[in-house]
């Protein structure tokens, strides 16, 4: 790949952390809003009559999955943030060190 690679440090740190408050949102809201929805289900509010038992025999296992895959989205994009982060520390380390590197390799040779 030709060009140049341009890493705004401060920046991508900073989007690597509002990734992390993202997901701790996400995960707080899914506790919130989550827990609610478990509670008014638990009651039941379609009826216990034959087409309640249909439809709650369908439902549940779609609320199971719903509440899973919400939590995971929240852990995912905290863990994304956090990654990001890394990532930044890790690009600017190794830039440093290849710069040291090219400075060595670069720099005047006596004559012999």
């Amino acid at each position: 790949m030709a060009g140049q690679l341009w890493l705004d440090p401060a920046r991508a740190r900073r989007a690597g952390a509002d990734l992390t408050r993202v997901g701790e949102a996400v995960t707080g809201r899914r506790a919130e809003d989550g827990a609610a929805i478990t509670a008014a289900s638990a009651r039941r509010p379609w009826g216990r009559d034959d087409i309640g038992a249909a439809f709650e025999q369908q439902y549940r296992g779609y609320e199971e999955m719903v509440l899973r895959v919400w939590a995971g989205v929240g852990r995912r994009l905290a863990e994304l943030g956090s990654d990001v982060v890394r990532s930044v520390e890790a690009n600017l380390e190794t830039d440093a060190a290849s710069a040291g590197r090219f400075e060595r390799v670069t720099e005047p040779r006596p004559p012999r």
